[in-house]
């Protein structure tokens, strides 16, 4: 029952940002992510897939592959490091850009919600063959809640995140935010699906997302 309605009102708050879309600029996507990760003691490490689609989810927006590494200091205080290669559709070609960055994450425990806090700094390097485009440097703030009860296999959770874009004096804005409602659902012992709708409010597109992202611990 607590499964049914969970995915009941992620799909409500999906399908009332779809059906707005054409209100005003805005896109319709779906984000595809898929991990598989390696405990050993106090460090995780694993490999990444990532699909992601736009314009009403008619096109692909960029395929990756990605390596990250995460270590735990203390129950409540992890960090990594982790990187992207990405592959950009535009008409006519593709683009690979590559992906680097670092983060922090401490959460803690209040009863059964837990309170979670992710800074992580990033740098997207572009093709020489894009002289004219910097760099770009990024400070993503996230902030989210999750539900755990013991007796669930389900786990509501909700996302905050911000980007702040890193650069000149002038070129220092908040340029996107994202706020995400779904749920974590345990399969197996090892391995865990989390559906989600996003929206995220961007400088000159904003788009609803609908995501699935599959983890297994190997």
């Amino acid at each position: 029952m607590v499964l049914k309605k969970t995915i009941a009102i992620v799909l409500l708050f999906t399908v009332t940002e779809v059906n707005n879309l054409f209100a005003g600029d805005k896109d319709f996507g779906v984000w595809l992510d898929l991990a598989a990760t390696r405990k050993i003691r106090s460090a995780t490490i694993g490999f990444m897939g990532e699909f992601y689609t736009l314009n009403n989810s008619s096109s692909i927006e960029r395929t990756s592959i990605g390596l990250e590494g995460n270590y735990s200091f203390l129950p409540c205080l992890n960090s990594g490091v982790g990187y992207l290669l990405m592959n950009y559709n535009h008409p006519g070609h593709n683009e690979l850009r590559d992906r680097f960055y670092f983060q922090v994450e401490p959460s803690w425990r209040l009863s059964k919600f837990l309170f979670s806090f992710r800074e992580r700094m990033q740098i997207t390097l572009y093709p020489e063959t894009r002289t004219s485009e910097p760099n770009t440097y990024y400070w993503r703030n996230r902030f989210g809640v999750c539900y755990k009860n013991s007796k669930w296999k389900l786990e509501p959770l909700i996302n905050i995140e911000s980007f702040y874009l890193l650069g000149d004096m002038d070129l220092k804005f908040f340029d996107e935010f994202r706020f995400m409602l779904g749920a974590n659902y345990r399969l197996t012992k090892n391995q865990n699906i989390k559906f989600y709708g996003l929206y995220t409010d961007e400088t000159d597109l904003n788009r609803c997302i609908l995501g699935v992202a599959y983890d297994i611990e190997l």
